[in-house]
């Protein structure tokens, strides 16, 4: 009963995260919308929990170290999503492309996070993550900064054509010093919450046995 209940919910998931990129990538082209970490972690959830789907469906699915990785990557990008818009992004009027848009941010930053995270709380067996996937969930995360900075260098511009596409990666603000020790900064953060999580799954897990 559980798995059918566990189906059903990823199956909400893949509708509603298709749902809130459809909207928002109305709002924006395809080609200004990808630019951004929040529609690149959304896609990565609509990707995976649509393969997921269809891998139970033809009982093909593997919980293996590979659905761990992978799964902890995407939760990990969309939880930081919610964080650091609903934290951070969202009082920045200068770079908030969502004003005036309540549906469309509400649902990549807080619906589809929700959802996704609630279904690793609720369904996810405990006590499989290693101590070292931190850092390789960190990967997503350096591999898009790592694109946008490139973007940049090659003259990239993002939204009513500015050069940066969120505050705290603007050299000419920071200088090159200070936009490495903010991204350091993020970095160290990203892969402490992770280990952080890491920890609480092997906690949990022991409860339960």
């Amino acid at each position: 009963m559980k798995e059918k209940i566990s189906l059903i919910y990823k199956m909400i998931i893949v509708l509603v995260s298709g749902y809130a990129l459809y909207i928002n990538f109305k709002l924006l082209t395809f080609r200004q919308g990808i630019l951004y970490f929040t529609n690149v972690s959304n896609l990565l959830c609509f990707m995976y929990f649509f393969v997921l789907v269809i891998l139970i469906l033809t009982h093909k699915e593997k919980k293996d170290d590979k659905h761990y990785i992978i799964k902890g990557m995407v939760t990990m990008a969309i939880a930081l999503t919610m964080l650091m818009y609903n934290l951070y992004l969202s009082s920045d009027s200068s770079t908030n492309i969502f004003v005036g848009h309540q549906l469309e941010t509400n649902m990549v930053h807080i619906v589809v996070p929700l959802l996704v995270i609630f279904d690793y709380i609720i369904f996810e067996e405990k006590g499989h993550l290693k101590k070292h996937y931190p850092l390789i969930w960190s990967a997503i995360v350096i591999i898009y900064q790592t694109f946008i900075f490139i973007y940049i260098a090659f003259g990239g511009k993002f939204l009513n054509d500015v050069t940066y596409p969120y505050p705290y990666m603007d050299i000419s603000k920071y200088g090159v010093s200070g936009v490495v020790i903010n991204l350091t900064v993020m970095f160290v953060l990203y892969v402490g919450f992770g280990t952080i999580i890491q920890m609480i799954d092997n906690k949990l897990e022991k409860k339960i046995k």
